[in-house]
């Protein structure tokens, strides 16, 4: 008498009651606060129990990991991914749900303390094979970058799936050979690392391009690092007939755009909010007084050791005099000489307090890398945690120091704090947590370590009676801007006065320096 009552007890439980099956191969792309992250996730899965191992990519980087604490409940999945940074164990939580059809699982991804995203992770069906394309030969293609007209010779070499192949570089009168790292072809989408060297560091610039219908040309999207993309059209030089592919894979995928691989959709609000800055006037100029840069150490009782910080000193620098100041941030890939070599802060104030466009004001250049080694060197995504830890060190080690060293006004209204890319998102997170030490406050395309909204301004009527001035912008070809459109969009709806400036350019210090020309103009009004 026992079977069927447990069969009929069986039988009126709910569906939702039984463990979906995960068991099989499951993938998700996502922004995180050090790039874009590509992770295959391996689930095996026994009852409730669940198993497996989670492949990432960021950048050339990889690392696998076996999954812990696996746990399916229903439509409910969790499990546990290890982090290994610098010695020590981060716990990366997975909370999921599973969706209708048992083919997407909607994540919430917590890193520690340190950042939250949602993802979406796909399970991976069975398919037929496609044909890939061969783009096996040589390939020509001109980059207008920010260093010149960089013009490339291809040569790849296509076994499979993987390429391998060099670059062969012409600029001016120097030239350059790399040997490609990382290639593949998927369908029509081709992909490549090129390793540059400079000054002993090493930068990968990566190509993701889309093979035409034709096969004869390959629509390339270059990034520099965090310092720049440019696009451009590589075109078979040789007439070698092209290996037949798949019709169904060429031109399928639609456009993407931008750094992250994210898609690029504009809306009404997506605008310039001043006229682009004048030509010149980040050329230095002969006739007018110029300030000085120069290079300080500050004890960091954050770190536990010296610090450096680069410091503008406006023409004219006197002790009798006292001074608003700056403090202007760098990116994931910067330290506290990348604004001085690449954007020029101190010809930029120098142009503009010339034509007494702003007020003198002192410019703090720190290294937003608040760790032991705070070079930008090795993996430079492993450094993303320290990127948080910066906060403490600016407002309890740095600040200090720069009031005890230089000629400064020291209250909030004469206190500004920007930054670009990874260094926005920490002006936004930073200053709008300390509304007491800013009242200026300006993100540049900000890198998704930026909180979400809700957590930036949480009290939006404190924020209005604070804040002196709130920039929030971003570049039209800037795969990342969706980070400044909901931050604007949230502002908007809650009525928080604010700029928000969309300038045309991508990732990259065109876009950065037409910001500090215009936002400089605002400060200390």
């Amino acid at each position: 008498m026992k079977n069927p009552i447990i069969l009929l007890t069986l039988a009126v439980l709910p569906l939702s009651a039984l463990a979906a099956d995960v068991t099989g191969t499951w993938k998700s792309e996502f922004d995180s606060q050090i790039g874009n992250q590509k992770y295959t996730f391996t689930f095996k899965q026994d009852g409730t129990n669940l198993t497996g191992k989670a492949s990432s990519e960021i950048s050339d980087q990889k690392r696998e990991a076996d999954l812990k604490e696996g746990k399916v409940d229903g439509e409910a999945i969790s499990f546990v991914e290890m982090l290994n940074f610098q010695g020590n164990d981060i716990r990366i939580t997975y909370t999921g749900k599973l969706t209708t059809g048992d083919n997407e699982i909607k994540f919430t991804r917590e890193v520690g303390e340190f950042a939250k995203e949602e993802i979406v992770a796909k399970r991976e069906l069975a398919a037929a094979a496609t044909v890939e394309a061969n783009i096996t030969g040589e390939w020509q293609a001109q980059f207008d970058t920010q260093r010149g007209l960089q013009k490339y010779t291809f040569t790849f070499k296509q076994d499979g799936t993987s390429v391998t192949g060099k670059a062969n570089v012409g600029m001016e009168d120097q030239k350059r050979e790399a040997e490609l790292k990382n290639g593949k072809v998927e369908g029509d989408v081709v992909s490549f690392a090129e390793p540059l060297n400079i000054q002993g560091n090493y930068i990968n610039i990566t190509y993701t391009g889309k093979l035409s219908a034709k096969g004869d040309e390959i629509n390339f999207k270059r990034q520099v690092g965090d310092f720049g993309s440019s696009e451009a059209t590589a075109k078979r030089t040789a007439a070698a007939k092209p290996a037949t592919t798949n019709p169904e894979s060429v031109g399928a995928r639609g456009p993407r755009g931008g750094r992250g691989n994210q898609p690029i959709v504009l809306g009404p609000d997506d605008k310039p909010a001043f006229p682009k800055a004048p030509e010149g006037f980040d050329k230095a100029r002969d006739g007018i007084a110029h300030g000085t840069i120069e290079t300080v150490e500050y004890d960091s009782t954050t770190v536990g050791n010296k610090r450096k910080t680069l410091v503008y000193l406006p023409p004219g620098y006197s002790a009798d005099t006292k001074y608003p100041v700056l403090y202007l941030l760098h990116g994931i890939g910067g330290d506290e000489e990348e604004w001085h070599k690449q954007g020029h802060p101190e010809i930029i104030l120098d142009n503009l307090i010339a034509d007494k466009k702003t007020l003198p004001m002192i410019v703090i250049l720190p290294n937003g890398r608040a760790q032991a080694n705070d070079r930008a060197e090795g993996n430079i995504m492993a450094a993303a945690p320290a990127f948080a830890v910066f906060e403490q060190d600016l407002l309890t080690d740095l600040i200090p120091f720069i009031q005890s060293k230089y000629s400064t006004q020291t209250n909030r209204e004469n206190r500004a704090l920007a930054g670009l890319s990874m260094g926005g998102g920490q002006s936004l997170n930073f200053g709008l947590a300390h509304l007491d030490t800013f009242a200026w406050i300006g993100g540049f395309s900000c890198a998704p370590n930026t909180k979400m909204p809700e957590e930036l301004v949480p009290d939006p009527a404190k924020a209005n009676e604070m804040l002196k001035l709130l920039w929030i912008s971003g570049g039209d070809k800037d795969g990342l801007i969706n980070i400044g459109q909901r931050t604007h969009l949230y502002l908007k709806e809650k009525k928080v006065k604010h700029i928000w400036n969309v300038d045309s350019g991508g990732h990259d210090f065109a876009v950065w320096k037409n910001n500090l020309y215009q936002f400089a103009q605002l400060i200390f009004r």
